[in-house]
């Protein structure tokens, strides 16, 4: 199999100097927050202004990895040609395309707006759309759209950029003329690494989100009502709801900080068993927002306290 780099764009270095610029806001807010916990556990200084450098060093994390992610998709992109089929890899994911599958070749084919247009051409130019006449259009290039090579199959139409787009297609043509040497099917083999699926799954990802909203409106009641807490606060309750233990304020803390450990551990559970047993992945998903859930209502426990 004879593979073919993707045209050299400039988005995989605006990617990644975004990925650098992001990444170095994220260290500078967590170094910002952590001045917060200096000294003693007792002299830690929580409060509203903590909390609003925690909620900018989550923004730029976000920010960070998802330019990280980007610039990764472009670096790994890679084009494959053989007699059989056109193989799409990115990510350690690899998409078949049969080359008895393929009417046609095309340039110019007018495609509809693609997913998170804002983000496009940061890294490459990735995602699915329809064209004009509702064809599904697989993108997975470093160009726009409009300068993309389109390879017209049954399933749907894919768009392409290999960096020597004359010679791709000469090959292409000539392979196809010689013939297949085995029947395939269209299919997209899924690396060990980054577990498409799952991040593809609206389930998954929307009980993911919940999870982690709780978790951050949880550190804020916290953050908002600590520097108003008694010294010891009362951290255990009985089964009528009366106080059978006081604890050092600071453990407090403690509680989102586990609550965000066992949603971590789900979350690692729930993207191995995804593409085995989807079901047991979302339930693992669930248990994650449950729990979230119980520590968010022990916090406020805590501050009514």
């Amino acid at each position: 199999m004879r593979r073919w780099k993707p045209y050299p764009s400039p988005g995989r270095w605006l990617a990644l100097v975004l990925a650098v610029v992001f990444t170095g806001g994220c260290i500078a807010f967590a170094m910002l927050a952590h001045r917060h916990f200096s000294g003693a556990p007792a002299e830690w200084t929580v409060n509203l202004e903590f909390y609003l450098q925690f909620l900018a060093m989550l923004a730029m994390l976000i920010c960070a990895g998802s330019a990280w992610m980007r610039f990764i998709q472009v670096q790994t992109l890679w084009y494959g040609l053989d007699r059989n089929a056109v193989y799409i890899s990115s990510l350690g994911n690899r998409e078949l395309v049969p080359l008895d599958q393929i009417r046609r070749l095309d340039f110019g084919v007018q495609v509809g707006k693609l997913p998170r247009s804002l983000f496009q051409g940061i890294g490459c130019y990735w995602g699915d759309t329809t064209s004009s006449d509702q064809t599904a259009v697989f993108v997975r290039s470093t160009l726009p759209v409009s300068r993309c090579l389109f390879i017209l199959t049954a399933r749907g139409t894919y768009a392409i950029s290999p960096s020597e787009i004359e010679a791709f297609v000469q090959d292409l043509e000539q392979r196809s003329n010689l013939g297949a040497t085995k029947r395939l099917i269209p299919e997209t083999e899924y690396g060990p690494w980054f577990n498409t699926p799952f991040w593809n799954d609206y389930s998954s990802t929307l009980l993911l989100g919940l999870a982690l909203i709780i978790n951050v409106l949880a550190v804020g009641l916290l953050a908002w009502y600590y520097p108003t807490l008694n010294e010891t606060i009362q951290m255990h309750f009985d089964a009528i709801g009366d106080a059978s233990q006081l604890r050092p304020r600071y453990q407090a803390l403690f509680l989102p900080l586990a609550a965000l450990g066992v949603t971590s551990v789900n979350l690692l559970g729930a993207m191995l068993c995804f593409r085995y047993e989807k079901l047991v992945a979302r339930l693992l998903q669930g248990a994650s927002v449950v729990v979230q859930i119980l520590f968010a209502v022990a916090v406020l426990m805590i501050v009514r306290a």
